[in-house]
């Protein structure tokens, strides 16, 4: 459910800020008998981003996204009237769950119902929504409820998959930049008197990174191929230089460096799981909308 979380409170919010008042519900598509309105179509472009157009090319982007958002709306009236068909129900305790997360990204309540009232919309009218959202989401679950992944499916995608979980080698580092080989010999002797690499590197840093800052974990892969062979051959905790490059000279400290490792099956089987689930549950819903909209009486007007 925390999908659909996600869905009501960003669809909610674009409610809000829908600009376009409550204009005249024109009919755009029929499914079965039932309509589907201009004002449902503008809330998604309004949720979508797109203002109205300026341009050619901006009519035809929008004229394509205003199809594409239409085929949704389609696929979810198709999904409403088969979770009646199924008579599934949704408890009042659900419904206010839910509102109650929508309501966490405004203020307070009452700024919400402000909100609600000078865009003309009721409270009840959210309730509604968002019972028929989840309505909808009950009904795909119900729909892929018998899905299942074997130990075959899994072991095979982790050993096809393998650079997918593997961590390179990286370094976290500390680098001093400076102009001239004589420079960069002159702060390698105050740094092995003991002066702190740190504070040397606030006044001669590399561009980077901030000053007296480290380079955060980097792979030998973000320097040319001589930098980082010099930089291989430094040990954790201590510095070395002066390496020349193409634009100066440099002095590099190693903080850490961290091992290319690749995680065991054990460690991603459930990450693995999830993602395989996923896929097939898409697939299935795929599927059953494909077949579903081949026998529904669909009427596309005027868009």
């Amino acid at each position: 459910m925390k999908y659909l979380r996600k869905i009501l409170v960003l669809v909610i919010i674009c409610i809000l800020s829908f600009s376009g008042g409550c204009e005249r519900d024109k009919v755009v598509a029929k499914v079965n008998g039932e309509k589907i309105t201009e004002r449902d179509l503008n809330r998604l472009l309004e949720h979508g981003g797109l203002k109205r157009p300026q341009t050619e090319h901006e009519k035809e982007v929008q004229k394509m996204v205003r199809a594409e958002i239409l085929n949704q709306l389609i696929n979810e009236r198709l999904m409403m009237q088969a979770a009646r068909k199924e008579k599934i129900k949704v408890d009042k305790s659900e419904v206010e769950k839910e509102y109650k997360e929508i309501v966490k990204a405004f203020p307070s309540e009452a700024e919400y119902l402000k909100r609600l009232k000078e865009k003309g919309i009721s409270k009840d009218f959210i309730l509604k929504s968002i019972e028929k959202d989840i309505m909808i989401a009950k009904f795909a679950d119900r729909l892929v409820k018998d899905i299942s992944i074997s130990e075959n499916e899994l072991k095979e995608y982790y050993e096809k998959n393998l650079p997918v979980f593997t961590t390179m080698e990286a370094y976290r580092l500390s680098i001093i930049k400076v102009d001239t080989i004589e420079d960069a010999r002159r702060i390698k002797k105050e740094l092995e008197a003991g002066a702190s690499f740190e504070e040397l590197a606030k006044r001669y840093p590399a561009g980077h990174q901030e000053k007296g800052s480290d380079t955060g974990w980097v792979t030998l892969g973000t320097f040319p191929k001589d930098i980082s062979k010099e930089i291989s051959k430094i040990k954790p905790g201590t510095f070395g230089g002066p390496i020349v490059g193409r634009e100066g000279f440099y002095l590099v400290k190693v903080f850490e460096k961290r091992e290319q490792r690749t995680a065991t099956f054990e460690e991603v089987k459930a990450d693995i799981m999830q993602m395989l689930l996923q896929n097939k549950k898409s697939e299935i819903l795929s599927n059953w909308i494909e077949q579903e909209r081949k026998k529904a009486k669909i009427e596309t007007i005027g868009t």
